[in-house]
């Protein structure tokens, strides 16, 4: 914990914290950056003299955050080290659940779900996380507190790097991740993060150099994995990064799939879009809207498959895929609209990251609000669409909407996977009839080790209407789906923490949910 001029009512709060907790095993190792206040050296002293857990180290100038913290990091003797504010508090079975985290399995690093203290010492604004996400980390500063690290790792690591003081542990998580994938998340409440005036808790805007030091810290990042991206702050939402493609030096062949049912109007808007606006140069388009008595033709740049009586999207996709030649295989409904010309280069930024299986972006309806950004398993029917209604140009629940992010599932409305990984995972399956072969297809790659990625752009319009989604519902569908991943949705969704209600997918807390915040209770 590093200190600087604190107050000192609110930094024996947080020392009476972390001496309350119920896990015996700990140490406190402080570092003072330079406090003129003779106050905060009164607590301290107090402190360091009251209990010999508690261990007070002084810089002699101020140094800055991180320097400070990685001088009470030199102190430390524990084989984990977790990271506190100078004015923050911890549940009193915070490193009780982080030490039973770390005990029953292979973890390096943990972090917490968190709330908010106000001025007044009430709690506020719970944080509800998702599993470790990755992708969703390269966007939004989401992990937050607490953090909490093997000493050897963080060290490995590099520590805390002083040019970046202000997201020196969001910048120290990104090192880590770099070493390890081992990231595990408590879903509980453990961390209360204090608003004061000029805090970010308190106001996002706070630190204006923020969005340029989270810039640079994940273009760094990037590099060093040799992923060929364009950070850029978000330019309307505070401590938000968007991804945008780097010139690419190689283009793979990507093969569009328009699935169509067969209405003339909807398929042709569909085709127009790809053809006329699209700048992608190596591109093979693959239509399920065939008249000729063949079944097959070529006509216009389009190769057209005679769909035959039935519609079945998993049945069209997977013809589709059969007369490929694509190294990546992008799936379109005829209502989806694609609306950007480098729309497929957007897509292939994350299909081309390690650990990526599929990608879809966030589907929006005519009228600007989401149609759907990704599904969420296991809730109050088997899979439903992410978030539907929101403002599509709007933040989210921290960041899930204006950041790319981990998903359970995505519609094959606009989908992009490639061609191997379709292939291993044993394409689409062709017993389900009108619905769910996409998130059958999403949850087969999961359990090959590949992540769904949900993003915010490329603007996809989907004009599929209300009356077309009740007509496809299918009940045998629904029910195969279940049998098939019965563990998982039984499981929940790791990317909605289960602190959520299950009546929505919306992210509004559950009742039992918002009752726990307020008593300190896991939610």
């Amino acid at each position: 914990m590093p200190t600087l001029d604190t107050e000192p009512s609110l930094l024996r709060q947080t020392i009476a914290s972390v001496r309350a907790q119920t896990y015996p095993d700990w140490e406190l190792c402080i570092a003072d950056d330079g406090s003129g206040r003779q106050a905060t050296h009164r607590v301290l002293k107090r402190a360091g003299g009251g209990d010999s857990r508690i261990r007070v180290d002084r810089l002699d100038r101020r140094s800055g955050i991180s320097a400070a913290t990685n001088r009470a990091l030199s102190a430390c003797r524990g084989e984990l080290v977790a990271f506190i504010d100078h004015d923050d508090t911890l549940e009193p079975d915070a490193l009780l659940k982080v030490a039973l985290a770390f005990g029953r399995g292979e973890v390096d690093v943990a972090y917490t779900d968190q709330d908010k203290l106000t001025p007044r010492g009430a709690r506020t604004d719970p944080f509800l996380k998702p599993d470790w996400s990755p992708v969703y980390a390269l966007g939004a500063m989401y992990v937050g507190h607490l953090l909490v690290a093997r000493r050897d790792l963080v060290a490995e690591a590099g520590g805390l790097d002083p040019k970046l003081d202000g997201i020196q542990d969001f910048d120290l998580l990104l090192r880590m991740s770099e070493h390890t994938q081992r990231i595990a998340h408590i879903p509980r409440v453990l961390y209360h993060w204090r608003a004061v005036p000029g805090s970010i808790a308190a106001d996002a805007s706070a630190k204006q150099r923020i969005p340029e030091l989270q810039q640079r810290a994940v273009a760094a990042h990037l590099r060093r994995r040799g992923i060929e991206a364009k950070p850029t702050p978000h330019p309307d939402i505070p401590h938000r990064v968007r991804l945008r493609p780097a010139p690419r030096r190689s283009h793979p062949r990507v093969s569009v799939v328009v699935v169509s049912r067969g209405r003339s109007k909807t398929h042709d808007r569909c085709l127009s879009a790809v053809l006329g606006r699209t700048t992608y140069p190596k591109m093979q388009i693959i239509s399920t809207a065939c008249a000729d008595a063949d079944g097959e033709e070529q006509r216009d740049g389009v190769l057209r498959l005679d769909s035959g009586a039935t519609f079945s999207p998993g049945r069209l996709g997977q013809l589709a895929a059969s007369r490929a030649s694509g190294d990546y295989l992008a799936f379109l409904s005829e209502d989806t609209e694609v609306t950007e010309p480098d729309w497929i280069e957007q897509l292939l930024l994350y299909a081309e990251m390690p650990g990526v299986g599929a990608v879809a972006p966030t589907l929006v309806r005519p009228d600007g609000r989401v149609d759907a950004a990704g599904a969420i398993i296991g809730s109050y029917d088997p899979a439903v669409p992410a978030m539907t209604g929101f403002a599509a140009d709007g933040d989210g629940y921290y960041g899930s909407l204006s950041c790319a992010r981990e998903v359970s599932a995505a519609s094959m409305e606009c989908l992009l996977v490639s061609a191997e990984g379709f292939r291993d995972a044993g394409g689409f399956q062709p017993a389900y009839s009108r619905q769910y072969a996409d998130y059958d297809l999403c949850m087969k790659l999961r359990g090959r080790g590949l992540s769904t990625i949900c993003a915010p752009a490329p603007r996809t319009i989907t004009h599929r209407t209300e009356a077309v989604r009740r007509a496809d519902f299918d009940v045998i569908d629904r029910g195969l789906y279940v049998d098939s991943w019965y563990g998982e949705l039984a499981a929940g969704d790791p990317y909605y923490n289960r602190g959520f209600g299950r009546s929505a997918a919306d992210y509004t807390p559950a009742a039992h949910g918002a009752r726990a915040v307020a008593s300190g209770v896991a939610a």
